[in-house]
């Protein structure tokens, strides 16, 4: 059972609402995002595009673009390597794109997931030096690729990284590769006021650079929903510039005029206007979904297409290819929960479950879904012809890639962050890694009861159409920047059906005092199965999904939110108890 708590401030409510001409109840939830004072709370709600810092400031970008200038004005051909994911694809694809318009001779190389693994190989540049590239730019990647760019040097190639990641540290020294031009505003000698760009906003930022330098003020504007995706999808926090960045590049991807992703989006059949969430859960995932099953180059192929038949027959490839991942996940889900409840596995603290046949693309989406069902660190092991590989999720209070190196002796490879990491190790250090790692597991009883944090309770009558509209100011909503959450205690469920492919969706009427309301569970077994179990046992649960129960009480998390087609305030359950 989740735990709810909610964060109490001292503040004038009534004084903030009366600025902004908002309810109470979307001022209380400012306060709560730890905003307070009046320009923190401006720079907010009203992030605007030339509030973008100064690129100049990032260590090396204008050492970068006028090695590039350079480059572009003699003829040299630049070779872009980029990464298999959606922030590695949209990067590359901002990089190539920008430097074609700028004149330049570009190509690019996305590493394949399975055949290359992540990042920059010495054998890429040597591929790109008999291809007569010049010039070695990486983006998403590169900044821990020290051998594969000494390798670029030596044969007398220019290099220039631009990354996003955490910095190689040994003996509490940075560990730089030997490159030309290094960006990344991690570094400890770079004075960039914002550190949490993804490897798209950082090639935003270059290019944009690069064009205002060239005379070719707002030319850049094109990049920024490839910008706001990859932001989404990388998971980087919602705040400050990168809020700047979803917020324009989504204004922006209303009127996108590259063929391929104009494809992509009528291929999703929106049915409304496209926010930050269906970057991260409708769009991204597509682009994914290549680099996982079969190669990010589809991905990339797709943002470059110009013909509209062949780019719609390629948007329509990768929804086919999402919709295939969704159910290799889904059946490799179901093997471990199998796994974990049958040979009693919830005594660990730490779930490491090996599943043979699971497709190591998705081994991470499967941890992430395991983690979240049981809350706890959860590894997935498979089985591939170069030995067992996995993907890790965590918890707060776990940092997952420390506890691996605990383990290093175990490991083949291993690398990641406190979050998530990918390991591999041999077949027989299976059982002894899981071992060691729920003997020196230190987390608590208490600290493996996940915590939702909501911010007000609130009667369903005061969720007026008005307030669902004036929460929609906090857009877009991502990591650092939750959706706000609301509670209602002593709600009935009146009725209840369900749908989605495998019955996981409920749609149900909830009554609060003598009025009905429409409400959506998109886990239901999770939540409302979850929280009416807890209570009435698991008849109840079953009655009330055939249609026979009686009106349950129950407490709700909620999001309100408008539907687009009735137009009236329904009630997104997130939690039940």
């Amino acid at each position: 059972m989740r735990q709810w708590v909610t964060k109490r401030y001292q503040a004038d409510l009534k004084k903030i609402a009366d600025r902004y001409q908002i309810s109470e109840i979307v001022a209380e939830v400012l306060v709560k995002r730890g905003l307070f004072d009046w320009n923190a709370m401006d720079r907010y709600l009203f992030p605007e595009e030339d509030a973008l810092y100064d690129a100049s400031q990032m260590k090396d970008l204008q050492k970068a673009a006028g090695i590039l200038a350079r480059k572009i004005e003699e003829g040299k051909k630049i070779k872009i390597i980029g990464d298999y994911d959606v922030d590695g694809v949209m990067s590359t694809y901002i990089l190539y794109h920008g430097i074609t318009l700028l004149g330049g001779i570009a190509g690019y190389r996305i590493p394949h997931r399975v055949q290359d693994g992540y990042g920059m190989r010495s054998y890429m540049a040597q591929e790109a030096a008999l291809e007569g590239y010049d010039t070695i730019l990486t983006c998403d990647n590169g900044i821990s690729a020290v051998s594969a760019v000494e390798k670029a040097k030596e044969l007398g190639m220019t290099v220039i990284v631009t990354d996003h990641h955490d910095i190689p540290r040994e003996n509490n020294r940075e560990i730089l590769p030997p490159a030309d031009a290094l960006i990344d505003p991690k570094q400890e000698m770079c004075s960039y006021p914002f550190q949490e760009l993804c490897g798209a906003g950082i090639a935003y930022k270059l290019i944009d650079y690069i064009f205002k330098e060239r005379g070719m003020e707002g030319r850049a504007k094109q990049f920024l929903p490839f910008a706001a995706i990859a932001t989404v999808c990388d998971v980087v926090p919602l705040l400050d510039e990168n809020r700047i960045l979803v917020k324009e590049g989504l204004a922006c991807l209303e009127q996108c005029d590259n063929i391929g992703m104009r494809a992509l989006i009528g291929a999703l059949q929106f049915q409304r206007k496209i926010r930050a969430v269906d970057l991260g859960f409708r769009i991204g995932p597509c682009i994914n979904a290549a680099g996982r099953l079969e190669d990010a180059a589809l991905g990339m192929g797709l943002l470059l297409e110009q013909d509209k038949g062949q780019a719609q027959r390629r948007a329509e490839r990768l929804v086919a290819l999402n919709e295939e991942r969704k159910d290799y996940t889904a059946e490799a889900v179901r093997q471990a929960v199998g796994q974990i409840e049958s040979d009693g596995m919830l005594q660990d603290s730490v779930l490491v479950v090996y599943i043979e046949n699971c497709h190591e693309s998705v081994a991470g989406i499967v941890a992430g879904r395991i983690r979240e069902k049981y809350y706890r660190p959860t590894l997935i092991v498979t089985k591939t012809k170069e030995g067992l590989k996995g993907s890790a999720r965590s918890i707060p209070g776990y940092h997952m890639q420390q506890e691996l190196n605990r383990c290093s002796g175990l490991l083949k490879e291993y690398g990641g962050h406190a979050m998530a990491a990918g390991f591999s190790l041999e077949q027989e250090n299976l059982v002894p890694l899981r071992e060691a790692l729920n003997k020196n597991c230190t987390l608590s009883e208490g600290d493996l009861v996940e915590k939702i944090i909501f911010d007000r309770e609130v009667p369903l009558e005061e969720m007026e159409e008005s307030v669902v509209r004036q929460l929609d100011f906090m857009e877009p909503f991502g990591a650092g920047n939750q959706e706000p959450i609301f509670a209602k205690r002593n709600l009935a469920v009146v009725s209840l059906s369900l749908c989605g492919k495998e019955n996981q969706i409920a749609r149900v009427q909830l009554r609060d005092g003598m009025r009905l309301y429409r409400g959506v569970d998109f886990q239901c077994e999770l939540h409302l199965g979850e929280g009416i179990r807890s209570r009435y046992g698991d008849g109840a649960w079953e009655a009330l999904k055939n249609g026979q129960g009686r009106d349950y009480e129950i407490d709700i998390l909620y999001q309100p939110e408008i539907n687009q087609m009735f137009g009236n305030v329904e009630f997104r359950i997130i939690d039940c108890r």
